[in-house]
């Protein structure tokens, strides 16, 4: 299995701890990671699904752009605090 390594704010482990305390009952480094391991099986079947989901309907897809703002190496910072705001 391939291993990643990925940095989790303090509020995030927390809520990693908990989950591991209600699901498993414990909060051991394992527990930790079967957590994880879930949310991330959770999250690529959920994007898998709406992908399935789309082509048996034939749902439109939209694709945006904005061509009066290319992405260029400038504005990259600013797009990703745009994007990813916190």
């Amino acid at each position: 299995m391939a291993e990643l390594e990925i940095y989790l704010d303090n509020k995030l482990l927390e809520g990693i701890s908990d989950l591991a305390m209600k699901h498993y009952g414990e909060d051991s480094e394992s527990s930790r990671r079967r957590v994880i391991e879930t949310a991330l099986k959770m999250r690529i079947v959920w994007s898998n699904s709406i992908e399935m989901g789309q082509q048996e309907t034939d749902e439109a897809v939209s694709n945006w752009e904005f061509p009066e703002s290319p992405v260029t190496e400038e504005n990259t910072g600013i797009i990703n605090n745009w994007l990813f705001r916190r």
